[in-house]
């Protein structure tokens, strides 16, 4: 499994991470770098573009001879030519190959074939090393197959606030040779403990699902669940998080982490043990069935 970074939470997006400083998303890239990240995580669409030019100001100061980092980022569905829209992301990381492309949210009422396809023509030309699908449900994975594309890699979150479908996905990517990236472990930070009513949030996170009223006592009881493991083993919520995650084994972890202090807990090593993580996915599942009924993403987002 490798670890990557993600950009997200590093610049304002849609309503999110609304506080994040700019010094402090600096400094946890370049200490990313220090601590050996094997690859960051980005997109066009993350604060309008200034994370791809964030992670590129710090990837700049890098020694890129002597370091083996992966890039990847995201272009939404437009209407336009895959081409014209990759054009800003080449330019902003200049001299550096791309490892991943991904189509980001596609739609029900695009041409994602034709997208993909156009994707796999960058590849083909040595632009890009990799394609993939970053929030697509499985039915589009399949439909993507019947077109004879091949993705290298989807991406999709995976916490114990979201697990809906995983053994599905995974199953059927391990049978198509496909790479599985997540993101969002520690549920954007709601699994840390900090955020149990909609109130203490001054984000877009306040509109997430858990906070229904069909969802909000599972939600809290699966913090509780959380916390208690947590303090069984001498640990911290987040790093319980993580450890279910990586029990899941996708191939890679993105971590959404938000400043130094943060990515440092991330990358601590904690193992929990079976009673535990089947503790973790009881409570897991009471939230996942009772969400079913209120949205068919992590976002509610409409396809």
């Amino acid at each position: 499994m490798k670890t990557y970074l993600g950009t997200w939470q590093i610049s304002p997006s849609d309503g999110f991470w609304t506080d994040q400083n700019i010094q402090t998303s600096e400094e946890l890239l370049s200490n990313a770098f220090k601590l050996k990240i094997q690859g960051f995580d980005s997109a066009q669409s993350y604060g309008k573009g200034q994370a791809e030019q964030k992670l590129s100001k710090i990837l700049k100061r890098q020694d890129l001879d002597t370091i083996n980092v992966k890039i990847d980022t995201k272009i939404m569905p437009k209407g336009k030519s895959v081409e014209s829209v990759f054009q800003s992301s080449l330019k902003t990381f200049s001299g550096v190959k791309i490892d991943c492309l991904y189509l980001h949210w596609p739609k029900s009422n695009f041409d994602n074939i034709d997208y993909l396809k156009q994707m796999q023509n960058l590849k083909d030309k040595n632009i890009i090393n990799k394609i993939g699908i970053c929030n697509a449900p499985l039915s589009l994975l399949k439909e993507i197959k019947s077109q004879g594309i091949n993705l290298d890699r989807i991406q999709r979150p995976l916490s114990l606030l979201w697990n809906r479908d995983w053994e599905q996905e995974q199953e059927y990517c391990k049978e198509n040779n496909i790479e599985i990236a997540v993101y969002s472990p520690s549920g954007m930070g709601l699994l840390s403990g900090k955020y149990k009513n909609q109130e203490d949030l001054n984000d877009s996170r306040k509109a997430l699902f858990v906070f229904n009223s069909s969802c909000h006592t599972a939600y809290l009881d699966l913090l509780s669940t959380i916390n208690t493991i947590a303090n069984k083993n001498n640990v911290t919520n987040t790093q319980v998080c993580l450890s279910y995650v990586k029990s899941k084994n996708p191939d890679v972890l993105i971590l959404g982490c938000r400043n130094t202090n943060q990515l440092l807990e991330n990358l601590k090593q904690v193992t929990l043990s079976k009673a535990d993580l089947e503790e973790l996915e009881k409570a897991s599942l009471n939230l996942n069935t009772l969400s079913q009924s209120i949205c068919s993403n992590i976002f509610s987002y409409a396809w």
